[in-house]
């Protein structure tokens, strides 16, 4: 499961600040008028005669969001989130986090930067998130380094495994898992914007508190299932990136081919992974990027092995069918896109609409349109850092709505 981490509080209190649009579609500061504003708010506090303590917490917030996508070059630059959240597989809850900017090589003015997160998350359902996240351009551009590390606590919900079994809510089985998953990865530049090398994919997963019985929600080719399953698996990572910004793109290109394997050696159940990603943005006009993207999965298993039911293909993962709770439906495979509008509206506000939808599905002869799965639906935007905007997107689906605030694009 994707974080979907938010500070409400900051989403709300984010409005006043004012910013303009620049020429390129992202939004920069106006000084005169943010600093007219927090001189107006800090006058309001005196008026009211608040206490240091209350004033001083305050006026720091007040700086703090007003400057917060200000276009000025720090070697680090650190952001401090915290606050309520909600999406409808975990609920209401409360997160925190800190992430921060920086360059491999601060002399090369058109190298990325890089990132790095820490995060945790608790929700009124029990689930409890702690996790660390990177995305690295080393100097050149000539390799780049990813990983993630994140430990789950999860009350969840399972239908089964296939469309028919998360088309009806009475197969909705109540459970917990604990989650532990490493996912990190080296690439080499090996041709202009073209990108190779090894990734590793580790995932410790212990279920139980299964409300229903699972005797027949946890049936594979094979068999029950454990509930609980390790799997270790390593790989190969193919892509082409010509994207401007790898966190809010405005031009360019993104083909990503993952090749994983899970060997007998080191896995109860053995099998194979193939994920292909394509998306492209272009702009229609000044103040609008129009993004598009595809992605196909496909679990697949030979030499008597069989796809472990956590790592079946579902829809709602990350930030694809959007709306969808997460494994409401799951399969061997998925095949889904969306197009998406994002909108500059005014100052830094924004707004996207999208339309998209999938098909999840055990073997390639038994896709079906007739169980096409319809996304769309629209959010709101504001740029936290520049360029990198917080999001919150309300989802319509086959299903019940479903809503998500977010750091940072879907795609």
């Amino acid at each position: 499961m994707k974080t979907n981490i938010l500070a409400l509080f900051l989403f709300l209190c984010m409005a006043p600040s004012v910013v303009m649009g620049n020429e390129n579609g992202s939004y920069s500061s106006s000084d005169s008028v943010a600093n007219e504003y927090t001189q107006y708010k800090y006058r309001s506090l005196k008026r009211d005669s608040l206490p240091k303590g209350i004033q001083r917490p305050f006026e720091w917030l007040g700086r703090y969001l007003t400057n917060s996508n200000k276009q000025e070059y720090k070697k680090f630059d650190c952001t401090i989130l915290g606050g309520p959240f909600f999406n409808s597989s975990s609920g209401l809850g409360i997160a925190g986090g800190v992430s921060g900017m920086y360059s491999w090589d601060r002399n090369d003015p058109t190298l990325q930067r890089s990132s790095v997160s820490v995060a945790f998350t608790a929700g009124l359902s029990g689930m409890m998130q702690f996790g660390f996240r990177g995305n690295n351009f080393m100097k050149g551009d000539r390799y780049r380094w990813d990983y993630k590390l994140v430990l789950y606590y999860l009350p969840t919900k399972f239908w089964g495994i296939g469309y028919n079994r998360g088309l009806h809510d009475e197969n909705e089985c109540k459970y917990t898992q604990v989650k532990f998953v490493c996912e990190p990865n080296f690439l080499f530049r090996v041709a202009p914007n073209l990108y190779v090398g090894p990734q590793l994919d580790i995932m410790l997963s212990h279920a139980y508190d299964f409300e229903n019985s699972s005797d027949t929600l946890l049936v594979g080719k094979r068999g029950l299932q454990n509930k609980d399953v390790n799997t270790f698996g390593g790989g190969l990572n193919i892509q082409y990136d010509s994207r401007d910004f790898t966190l809010n793109a405005s031009r360019g290109h993104f083909f990503k081919i993952e090749q994983m394997f899970y060997p007998k050696l080191l896995n109860k159940y053995y099998f194979n992974c193939t994920d292909i990603t394509y998306s492209t943005y272009v702009r229609p006009y000044k103040s609008a990027i129009l993004a598009f993207e595809v992605n196909g999965q496909y679990n697949y298993s030979s030499q008597g092995g069989e796809v472990p039911w956590t790592y079946l293909a579902k829809s709602g993962e990350g930030n694809s069918l959007r709306g969808y709770y997460e494994g409401r439906y799951r399969d061997n495979g998925i095949i889904q896109a969306q197009i998406e509008l994002r909108q500059h509206i005014w100052k830094r506000w924004g707004c996207a609409l999208w339309v998209g939808g999938g098909n999840v599905f055990n073997n390639f002869q038994s896709i079906n349109m007739e169980r096409f799965l319809p996304s769309y639906g629209i959010g709101a935007r504001w740029e936290m850092k520049r360029r990198v905007n917080i999001r919150f997107d309300f989802g319509f689906t086959r299903n019940k709505p479903g809503f998500c605030f977010n750091i940072g694009e879907a795609f």
